[in-house]
């Protein structure tokens, strides 16, 4: 059986409205629009001129994508794709300014030099990949930015309101979900083999509330949380991805993850605070203009008896706060 690419219309809900309109008769019934009618697309040419052909390893769309098992999986797709297109067409230019792209020049509908228009009907659009030209047109198209990546892309408002079609991959969503989840599952069982000082360490670090009172289910359970969750969504991390964060603790030189904490846990219990401009400050007077620089100063070997009198002095902290 041959594979398929699919690219489906976006069904709209219209509420009970008291004024009929085509829109909400033609959803009433199952459609988006009269039947027989359709929507042309045409490869997409960017501002540089290049075209957005979905076969292009550097293509700028590629750069935009934030998240790298995204990205990894685009462009395997890409040069998969390329590799059966040349043992179909030989040597034919795909790059994203060739002529063929130039849909204008077609000459006719069976013109093999040059890309044809697709015309999206109402439904689903199948494209089958054993034949080259569908190959092509699923390839561009799947990359239009009238057509949404995934519906789940569109209802988040990654693409605006009034996008009629949606990408229907279900194989690339799925290959993503499995690379993810073997990413997390292989993270949670580094922090698994983490004694229970350098998990509470680690787990402070992420910023959670964790004391050394925490119990070890606690401790699990709140980073297993947030290595699920794949963003952080506020705080020093925001934005930036869980396990990629967590790696970087993880993987740290036990002093320096040690002297981190320690930095981190001064700060939580007030002998060190923080200004707005960054720098840190013991009472009046200023330590450091920023964390990184005090870390540095501590992990220096002229500066351990400055380390072990804060040691001290957080070790006083907890017991006057019991």
């Amino acid at each position: 059986m041959s594979k398929l690419g699919k690219i489906s219309v976006i069904k709209r809900e219209y509420g009970n409205q008291g004024m009929k309109t085509m829109q909400s008769e033609l959803s009433r019934n199952g459609m988006t629009r009269v039947p027989g009618t359709g929507v042309f697309k045409y490869p997409y040419k960017e501002l540089d001129g290049k075209y957005r052909t979905g076969l292009d390893p550097d293509a700028a769309y590629i750069r935009r994508i934030q998240d790298p098992l995204e990205q990894e999986l685009e462009l395997e797709r890409i040069n998969s794709t390329l590799a059966k297109l040349k043992n179909a067409f030989g040597d034919i230019d795909l790059g994203p300014r060739a002529p063929f792209w130039n849909y204008s020049l077609a000459k006719s509908q069976s013109d093999l030099k040059h890309v044809q228009p697709v015309k999206l009907r109402d439904g689903d659009n199948f494209f089958d990949f054993e034949i080259p030209q569908q190959l092509i047109a699923w390839s561009w198209l799947r990359v239009h930015p009238t057509i949404a990546s995934s519906y789940q892309a569109w209802e988040r408002g990654d693409f605006p309101a009034d996008t009629h079609f949606y990408v229907a991959d279900e194989e690339i969503e799925n290959a993503l979900v499995f690379r993810k989840k073997k990413i997390v599952n292989k993270a949670i069982s580094k922090f698994d083999s983490m004694t229970p000082a350098k998990k509470k360490k680690v787990a402070r670090l992420l910023g959670l509330a964790v004391s050394d009172d925490s119990t070890e289910e606690l401790v699990y359970n709140e980073v297993d949380n947030v290595l699920k969750k794949g963003e952080f969504s506020k705080g020093k991390y925001q934005g930036l991805s869980t396990i990629e964060v967590f790696t970087r603790f993880a993987d740290m030189d036990e002093s320096l993850l040690h002297i981190k904490d320690l930095v981190k846990q001064a700060i939580t219990h007030s002998i060190y605070r923080l200004k707005p401009s960054g720098r840190v400050y013991e009472g009046e007077y200023e330590v450091a203009k920023d964390e990184d620089e005090l870390i540095k100063f501590l992990i220096d070997e002229d500066h351990q008896d400055e380390l072990l009198t804060l040691e001290g002095k957080l070790k006083a902290k907890k017991l006057t706060a019991i």
